[in-house]
């Protein structure tokens, strides 16, 4: 079985790196138990043309989240929090924009998904000294929702963030604490950290990267996600990761000690809510739904429980078929990139005896070139809006000042020379006029429009932003 699996594997990987413009990876299979292949690839650092290693850590991302599902349930497995029972029975002070939400929603509900609120990730991004418990008790509140609570699945960072402050009120250490001692220690996990230095001195991290427009690859700065830590802050190296996906593959046992009981170990495998992550299917996967911290799948006909993750300049994957008893992870240093899920779909291939019937690596990276090119045309579909002659109706220093959300923090706008300039948290950006008292200004590879509000008094007031698109702009009110 392992050399149906493993023949020619070696020489895939690379040429699909090389057709993916993946700088680095690392990879392991398991089977039984056992890791049967674990091995290195490409390049850790392109710069210096240091080979990637297995001992070079890599992020996980939101494959984090997996964990924190676990951490969930080894509280409830000692009788310290129930799945079902209502965040405020531990938490009285949480509460979600909906106000029915704020009344009934559990652990369970945030951890699948089913609060209302979308994702509202600008929020978020590059905020530093955010902190998780200022992030859980008096910013989520102010996310609004754009569906009703529990009607359907919408990817959500923030509700990692607030379940991961849950463990900590409830077992008195942090969260990072808690995956230490209660998870990894267990496991005998030993290479992690929850950030990544910058710069690292020691390289002992792989070096992060994004393609520009012409495909040349070049250097993230790593995000500091602190207070977002609980939904992918992780970062290891494929031979400790083998290590988890034995653990979910032995049915959440550490060596023959249980660390959770069968029952609630089932549930984390369990869909609660048909989900869809990719706006692109094939008929080989059907997806099922998605569980506590992992999605669950039909792929020809096998059960498959798997999470992807991505963070500025790293994308993974961990994935096992539960019922064949077989899982992969990868780790790469290459940004939004899914060669980790075709690459999945490519071991599972040769495990059931359909090798060389579907070129996966093609099919997602056409998938994912359709996505990346419409998101791209709308985003700069702005710029098409432009009427001429149509300036702004105040001197450029009478926007500056000070701008708050409760939500989303403060906006800081200046004027440097004879343009506007905005500082978003770390975001720092110019911005420019389109017309009347609309600007842009670019952030995270697509422009946004910032629109200056005008009080019966003639006095700049506020400015509106739609971060997040699937809700009405966010309302930032002059100090």
């Amino acid at each position: 079985m392992s050399d149906q699996i493993l023949n020619g594997l070696h020489e895939t990987i690379e040429k699909a790196m090389s057709d993916l413009n993946v700088p680095g990876a690392q990879v392991a299979i398991i089977k039984d138990g056992e890791v049967i292949y674990s091995e290195a690839f490409g390049y850790a650092n392109l710069d210096e043309n240091i080979p990637m290693t297995k001992e070079h850590l890599l992020p996980i991302g939101s494959s984090s989240k997996s964990f924190t599902a676990t951490a969930a349930a080894i509280l409830a497995h000692e009788g310290k929090l129930k799945l079902d029972a209502p965040i405020r029975t531990y938490m009285p002070e949480f509460k979600l924009s909906d106000p029915l939400g704020s009344i009934q929603a559990t652990t369970r509900d945030l951890l699948c998904h089913r609060t209302g609120v979308p994702r509202h990730e600008l929020m978020w991004f590059n905020w530093d000294d955010l902190k998780r418990q200022d992030l859980a008790v008096n910013r989520i509140r102010h996310l609004k929702n754009n569906i009703p609570f529990r009607s359907g699945f919408q990817y959500q960072n923030h509700m990692y963030a607030a379940v991961g402050y849950l463990i900590e009120k409830i077992s008195g250490m942090t969260w990072e604490k808690f995956v230490e001692e209660r998870i990894f220690s267990p496991l005998g996990i030993q290479e992690y950290s929850f950030r990544i230095p910058y710069p690292d001195q020691n390289g002992k991290y792989a070096r992060l990267y994004t393609p520009d427009e012409n495909g040349v690859n070049k250097e993230n700065v790593p995000l500091v996600i602190d207070a977002m830590g609980p939904a992918g802050s992780i970062n290891t190296t494929i031979d400790e990761l083998a290590k988890w996906v034995a653990f979910n593959l032995n049915g959440g046992k550490a060596g023959e000690q249980p660390l959770i009981d069968t029952a609630l170990f089932k549930e984390l495998h369990k869909p609660n809510i048909p989900y869809q992550i990719l706006p692109f299917e094939f008929p080989e996967r059907v997806t099922i739904g998605y569980a506590l911290g992992w999605t669950v799948d039909l792929f020809r006909g096998r059960k498959v429980v798997d999470h992807g993750g991505n963070v500025n300049g790293g994308s993974a994957l961990i994935s096992f078929m539960p019922d064949d008893r077989i899982g992969c992870a990868v780790l790469t240093n290459a940004n939004s990139n899914l060669f980790t899920t075709a690459l999945s779909m490519e071991i599972y291939d040769r495990y059931l005896g359909h090798a060389g019937e579907k070129d996966w690596f093609t099919a997602y990276q056409d998938g994912m070139n359709t996505l990346l090119a419409a998101m791209k045309g709308q985003l700069r579909a702005i710029y098409g809006t432009k009427i001429e002659g149509k300036p702004y109706s105040h001197d450029l220093e009478e926007y500056a000042g000070e701008y708050t959300n409760p939500g989303y923090g403060d906006i800081h706008i200046t004027v440097k020379g004879d343009a506007l300039h905005m500082q978003f948290h770390n975001n720092s950006m110019d911005v420019k006029h389109l017309h009347y008292d609309i600007f842009t200004f670019e952030l995270l590879g697509g422009p946004h429009p910032v629109s200056f509000a005008t009080g019966v008094d003639g006095r700049i007031t506020s400015l509106s932003i739609p971060f997040e698109f699937t809700v009405e702009p966010i309302l930032f009110t002059r100090k």
